[in-house]
């Protein structure tokens, strides 16, 4: 892969960034930070630090911490390549320090990255495994259309609530942005995106009733609870196969014979495919 196609990588194609990253950082070092790779380096990076914050979501304080290592880096270079260019005779005499601190700023950069890449592969473990109930609930066959249009209508509301700091409602926003970087990212993760909006169910309520009183602050908190309700309507898989494997079918007509209903035109269905 040329350094052009591995830019043009889409930022949710994790495992072939990180992979191209990776290497481009071991032949770096190993070839003693030439400078065409030290032009490459920052936009290398870079690329890297958007996919795993798409995969992740990463935290800000981390991200600005590895963006600083990577200034560090390229100050520390520009120095070493300043003094590398010395007389023989100066650099006898006083040989050149910095190139210590380029190999202690690089292998700085390298161990975030390797505990990023650990970090984004357990992510990506952990969105493999979902909750399976024989196919009853799969959160994949949400109407993500519906679930955008009540957060965007939440996150209007919360910026119209002038008894709010602008300082407050950023954090609230930027908060329900990454929840609708989610929800729009190729591998959605359904458990984090019901936790984050239950979550500012939760903070709007209770920053609602201390304000008391009317607040747009309570619309947006029903808007975001119309969105569990929309997954909790269209997650559901209804037919016999899921139904039979999921329920006793005696029981459930003991509890409500109505259910008698959709057991009969569910097994016609299933009989009339076969």
């Amino acid at each position: 892969m040329t350094f052009n196609e591995y830019l043009s990588l889409p930022s949710s194609n994790y495992q072939e960034i990180s992979k191209y990253y990776l290497g481009f950082l071991e032949e770096f070092s190993a070839k003693k930070f030439p400078y065409e790779k030290k032009i490459q380096f920052k936009g290398s990076a870079i690329k890297f630090l958007n996919s795993i914050e798409d995969l992740t979501y990463l935290q800000k304080e981390k991200q600005e911490e590895y963006v600083k290592h990577i200034d560090m880096l390229n100050e520390s270079l520009s120095i070493y390549d300043r003094r590398s260019k010395r007389s023989k005779i100066l650099n006898l005499i006083s040989p050149p320090q910095s190139s210590y601190r380029v190999e202690s700023v690089f292998e700085k950069i390298y161990e975030k990255t390797i505990d990023l890449i650990n970090e984004a592969n357990k992510t990506l473990k952990y969105r493999k495994v979902d909750l399976k109930i024989n196919g009853f609930y799969d959160p994949e066959n949400s109407n993500k259309a519906q679930i955008q249009k009540l957060i965007l209508e939440a996150m209007e509301l919360i910026n119209e609530d002038n008894s709010l700091t602008e300082k407050t409602k950023k954090q609230l926003l930027d908060y329900l942005n990454k929840v609708l970087k989610n929800l729009n990212s190729e591998y959605t993760n359904w458990t984090e995106i019901i936790g984050k909006i239950k979550e500012t169910i939760i903070v709007l309520g209770a920053l609602g009733g201390f304000i008391g009183g009317i607040s747009p602050l309570f619309q947006a908190k029903e808007k975001l609870e119309q969105t569990t309700t929309v997954i909790e309507k269209t997650s559901i898989n209804l037919n016999y196969k899921v139904i039979n494997e999921t329920f006793n079918h005696n029981e459930i007509l003991n509890i409500n014979p109505s259910n008698s209903y959709i057991l009969q035109i569910e097994s016609k269905d299933d009989k009339e495919e076969n």
